[in-house]
């Protein structure tokens, strides 16, 4: 029998009503093909891009309506993993990618060989790490040659993402990792951590476009994508409450970890699509009131 929990959240956002269904076993991540690849110890992807940004920040541009295209390709299932660490939190994300029937992209050749005619993500450089990129059925991702990375955008060519689906029944599976510190986030956009001593509490602030703050994605309300599965993990002492949209689907301790910190992680599905700045994220010490 389902449990209705109403959690009790200091924040802009609220949560409510949150259903908890039975747990399911999770899914098995499925072999990932050979990676582009950063470290953080070493140099993400757009380290270089991330240095120029911040010596010339770039002007604000205006936006008009009258401007607005749709997207050649747009994201339609989401697949998140938060890994929440002192001063360093990993997100993996495994976005399903479709060709947008409204759109045209035999650009300029007529062939799609237009340079930025592809999957169009936003990110933002300055705070959000690429440390590896990969497209399900392709080898080693060539910078230039098969993506694209220039001030608040990641652009992955329609002819990479075409290469893969040739080799996957037509899937176009596009994976990647950053590293952020929302630590340091003090424009409350994206994921932050509050100021309190102890700092107590991970938040989200995804409206209107803080979602590129957290991970490379199409962050626009016109992309409504199912965030299918997204796992949270962290220091269960601190962070003994994991919340995220939809419903929880599994939690419990991590098993096999390295270190000695005791962890825990819950998993969170949506099956509602959503534009990004819908999508929130909550770890800490939270209270509830529960009734059946």
């Amino acid at each position: 029998q389902p449990v209705s929990i109403t959690y009790l959240i200091k924040s802009s956002e609220t949560m409510a009503n949150i259903t908890v269904e039975p747990s399911v076993s999770p899914t098995k991540k499925a072999r990932v093909p050979a990676q582009t690849d950063g470290t953080a110890s070493g140099k993400a992807l757009n380290a270089a891009l991330a240095a120029s940004t911040k010596a010339n920040p770039p002007k604000p541009q205006e936006i008009r309506r009258v401007d607005y295209k749709p997207l050649t390709y747009k994201v339609t299932k989401v697949s998140l993993d938060f890994k929440l660490f002192e001063r360093r939190t990993i997100v993996e994300s495994i976005l399903t990618v479709e060709k947008n029937a409204a759109t045209d992209s035999t650009n300029d050749d007529g062939k799609g060989n237009n340079d930025e005619d592809g999957l169009d993500l936003d990110g933002d450089e300055t705070v959000v790490s690429l440390l590896k990129l990969s497209v399900d059925g392709c080898d080693d991702l060539a910078p230039k040659a098969d993506y694209i990375l220039k001030p608040g955008k990641l652009i992955i060519k329609a002819e990479t993402l075409r290469r893969g689906a040739s080799k996957l029944n037509g899937a176009m599976i596009v994976r990647s990792t950053v590293e952020i510190v929302p630590e340091d986030n003090t424009q409350l956009s994206g994921l932050y951590k509050d100021g309190s001593k102890d700092g107590s509490m991970y938040c989200s602030q995804c409206e209107a476009e803080g979602f590129r703050r957290i991970s490379y994605y199409p962050d626009r309300p016109d992309n409504m994508a199912t965030f299918e599965k997204v796992r949270i993990e962290a220091n269960a002492k601190k962070f003994p409450v994991l919340l995220s949209n939809g419903n929880l689907v599994e939690e419990g301790q991590c098993e096999g970890e390295s270190s000695n910190e005791n962890r825990k992680f819950a998993i969170w599905s949506d099956p509602f699509p959503k534009p990004s700045y819908l999508f929130a994220l909550v770890a800490g010490g939270l209270g509830h009131l529960e009734d059946t």
